[in-house]
């Protein structure tokens, strides 16, 4: 099981840093975040729409990442709202997940946490 969310994890993580350009993220702010969505792996459940709640793993995660390098909650937001990207997350969904796990982040804090790309 492990194995599988390893590879879910690096397929998310890839296809964020390739649609990076489009959404007008910079690259580097994705190359930077890569372990953080890594360690959010326990989210997907809830993220995808297949789990009615975050599990305590993944609040704890997500805790963690607010607290070590909280732009990379806005990253994972705003990669994950391109639906060309085809990723399965549901970015209403990834948006309310703070508030589930009662950690205070705000989405209207992120324009000041990334970086655009000047492709943007």
């Amino acid at each position: 099981m492990a194995r599988l969310s390893r590879r879910v994890t690096m397929v998310v993580v890839l296809v964020f840093m390739a649609v990076s350009t489009v959404m007008g993220t910079n690259p580097e702010d994705v190359t930077e975040c890569a372990d953080e969505m890594q360690s959010l792996t326990a989210c997907l459940p809830f993220a995808t729409g297949g789990a009615k709640t975050p599990t305590q793993e993944c609040c704890e995660e997500t805790k963690k990442v607010k607290r070590e390098k909280e732009k990379c909650l806005c990253v994972l937001i705003q990669e994950s709202a391109d639906p060309s990207a085809g990723l399965p997350i549901n970015t209403t969904l990834a948006i309310h997940m703070p508030a589930l796990c009662n950690i205070d982040a705000k989405v209207s804090n992120c324009p000041g946490d990334i970086t655009l790309s000047v492709h943007s």
